[in-house]
């Protein structure tokens, strides 16, 4: 075109050389940018990788966390098993953190990480999971040592001396479970109900997750399956077990008592039914349950003018803390225009976190004049100081003071020492499970006025403990 020579070519001669221009300067533009994208491509993935990498681990003892530890046992997939999981909880660890501060907590925690370490076999898998929790898991092979003799060794590693914490002792408790194919659930479900049996034995102990235990983790997870709906069917409920006069056994009151008849397991006792309502998130649910029969108790009684009896209900501290009873029971009454003065709280001395919201509560309920009782008087670690609370105006001594008591000297010497003291604060004292003639007749001599147990009566449905407070009052 330029060989042409004419304006025309020029001008479009120089309109190719702007385009090719163009298109070189894009070429070069487009590889630095495609350079670019790929560099922070690949950063990007480093980072993305990084942060997966940080988010499976313990930052504080550099070993896996809960989900590292998940990641590695879908590893485990492609591995022989059998495989064997331990879970280990510290005992004594929280006295390091009150004594010596957290920091030197942590880095306790980092030392105990490397003792573990250094027990665990080839190849197995250690990660910490909770604040002092640790979970071992290994294939368990012939080569591999026994569960037993590994948990012994932990146990006698881990609780030796710390330098800079020697006035603390460290101990650890653990629980095994072994299993053919690997499942982090079901192994740390089973592992932590053997440590749970180990920690009752005491301190360094370890428990095998066995026949026993998994009958007992079927019979909890059947009753926690079927609460609710013995709850709501009323197949679960209060039974009522009088209180008497020592003198003439007249009956002056009724406490209420769960009681639950499974289709499978038969009786269940009222510590395992509260363990399962607190597992389930139920416990509120019961507690309104139990509240509504006893209600309806003193609806009957004052009905049939039996105002002097007097309905008792179970609360721990823990309840009072946590939920709203003091409003359920006060608008409860209210509503059903029941006398205050014919129901009783019964709490047992289980320290609540939060001592002041408790003690409010109580306030309200007694100052509306509602009686408040302390259960199992004696057994408990602030037995003397609750007696200054105003507020309680009845203690019952606990049974394993009374069983026997003709035959004893001392738990007579120990139960005339609480009926002086409750006189001279003018608490009532009252005594349960009275089973024995000698042993009420005792009772009386020492001074003791009211008391329940199988001598009187077992607890009965509301009919029949209804029926025991009308013939009471029709003989008198």
């Amino acid at each position: 075109m330029l060989t042409k020579g004419t304006l025309e070519n020029y001008i479009l001669a120089f309109a190719v050389l702007l385009f090719e221009g163009g298109l070189a300067r894009a070429s070069f533009v487009g590889q630095a940018r495609f350079r670019d994208a790929s560099r922070l491509r690949h950063q990007a993935e480093r980072l993305a990788a990084e942060m997966e990498r940080n988010s499976r681990e313990d930052h504080l003892t550099a070993l896996l966390n809960r989900r590292g530890l998940e990641h590695a046992i879908d590893q485990f997939e492609n591995t022989d098993g059998p495989f064997v999981a331990m879970l280990i909880d510290l005992d004594g660890f929280k006295s390091v953190n009150d004594t010596y501060g957290h920091r030197t907590g942590d880095e306790l925690l980092a030392r105990i990480a490397r003792r573990i370490e250094e027990e665990a076999p080839e190849g197995s898998t250690l990660a910490r999971i909770g604040g002092d929790e640790f979970v071992l898991v290994f294939s368990s092979l012939r080569n591999s040592p026994s569960p037993s003799n590994l948990a012994s060794n932990l146990i006698s590693k881990l609780a030796r001396p710390y330098p800079g914490v020697a006035s603390v002792r460290i101990g650890a408790s653990i629980g095994i479970y072994s299993a053919k194919n690997p499942g982090l659930t079901e192994m740390l479900l089973r592992a932590d109900i053997a440590i749970y049996t180990a920690k009752r034995r005491g301190r360094n102990e370890f428990c095998l997750f066995d026949a026993e235990l998994d009958r007992e983790l079927q019979r909890r997870q059947s009753i926690e399956r079927d609460l609710h709906s013995a709850i709501k069917t009323r197949s679960l409920g209060p039974w009522f077990q009088p209180i008497v006069r020592l003198d003439t056994e007249a009956v002056i009151g009724f406490e209420g008592l769960l009681r639950w008849s499974h289709p499978i397991h038969g009786s269940i006792s009222p510590p395992e039914i509260m363990t399962a309502a607190r597992e389930t998130g139920m416990l509120q649910l019961l507690t309104q349950a139990v509240f509504s029969e006893c209600c309806a108790f003193i609806d009957a009684l004052v009905k049939a003018d039996c105002r002097d009896v007097r309905v008792t209900m179970n609360v721990s501290p823990r309840e009072l803390e946590a939920g709203d009873i003091d409003e359920m029971v006060l608008n409860g009454l209210a509503a059903k225009d029941l006398p205050a003065t014919m129901f009783e709280i019964e709490i047992t001395e289980e320290s609540p976190v939060d001592p002041d919201r408790v003690d409010e509560k109580l306030g309200r309920l007694s100052h509306a004049g509602i009686s408040i009782a302390l259960d199992v008087f004696g057994t408990g670690f602030s037995t003397l100081a609750s007696l200054k609370d105003s507020r309680i105006r009845k203690v019952k001594i606990d049974q394993g003071f009374i069983r026997g008591l003709a035959k004893s000297r001392e738990d007579r010497l120990l139960v005339k020492t609480v009926i002086d003291l409750g006189r001279t604060l003018g608490i009532e004292v009252m005594a349960e499970g009275v089973e024995t003639e000698a042993d009420r007749q005792t009772l009386h001599k020492l001074g003791c006025k009211t008391a329940q147990g199988f001598l009187f009566s077992k607890a009965v449905p509301l009919s029949q403990a209804l029926g025991l407070a009308v013939k009471e009052r029709q003989e008198l």
